[in-house]
């Protein structure tokens, strides 16, 4: 690796420490990694396990502190889609109020859990803590929801221009940049729906994921997070 390639890479990863997103995703990501390790044969129910779990615990612990002031742009991004007139497509409309109205709830509940947790707030924080895994898996699911229909929608453009003539080199390259976001997209989202319903035990396959898989689902969600951060996708 020369200077060059080590200077670009040092300031793609300064960019990404720089802004409130892309630490929070190092962070993330970090806190799987450990996670999938600490599961991994070798590691497994010894010390070293122990210490690499008691990292990524407070790893944790410091996104959900993170996120207590989350509230407010979450709130202007809200009311900054209103009732998305601007959106052409119903679905996507519908789909991304619904997502709005639980994630402005969302907040909140988390924060009522973690004072619950600290012992702030005399209230039974488990119950809001299943709220919240409730509302990340309803937004999750949402959020497939939309990407799916997006998909369909560039299907059906590229047909529809197949039919009306041969399509250009440009109209080709963009129906290719959408395809492979939207995917990336899926997979993303997908992931994230796996670990938002094993957050919930007793649900589909709440509680049954071992440390590895979750570990692994939340490295790749992540990792595609970055990637779009850092606009590394195509």
């Amino acid at each position: 690796m020369d200077g060059l390639t080590l200077q670009i890479a040092l300031r793609k990863w300064c960019e990404l420490l720089d802004v409130h997103a892309g630490r929070d995703k190092i962070l993330r990501i970090t806190g799987y990694i450990c996670t999938l390790i600490s599961d991994l044969p070798g590691t497994r129910d010894t010390p070293v396990s122990k210490k690499i779990l008691i990292v990524g615990r407070q790893i944790s612990n410091s996104r959900t502190i993170n996120r207590l002031l989350d509230d407010l742009p979450m709130l202007n991004r809200t009311l900054s889609y209103g009732v998305g007139s601007n959106e052409k497509d119903q679905i996507i409309r519908i789909s991304n109020l619904i997502s709005n109205a639980i994630n402005t709830c969302y907040y909140p509940l988390e924060h009522i859990a973690w004072l619950g947790d600290q012992g702030v707030l005399a209230v039974e924080s488990k119950s809001f803590w299943r709220a919240v895994s409730y509302c990340w898996a309803s937004t999750m699911y949402l959020a497939i929801v939309r990407t799916v229909r997006t998909i369909s929608m560039l299907v059906q453009h590229r047909r529809h221009t197949m039919h009306s003539g041969k399509p250009s080199d440009s109209e080709c390259m963009k129906f290719r940049r959408g395809m492979i976001q939207e995917l990336l997209s899926l997979i993303q989202q997908m992931s994230d729906m796996g670990l938002a319903v094993n957050s919930i035990p007793g649900f589909l396959w709440g509680g049954k994921l071992k440390p590895r898989h979750t570990g692994f689902l939340g490295i790749v969600s992540t990792f595609i997070s970055i990637a779009k951060l850092l606009r590394l996708v195509p």
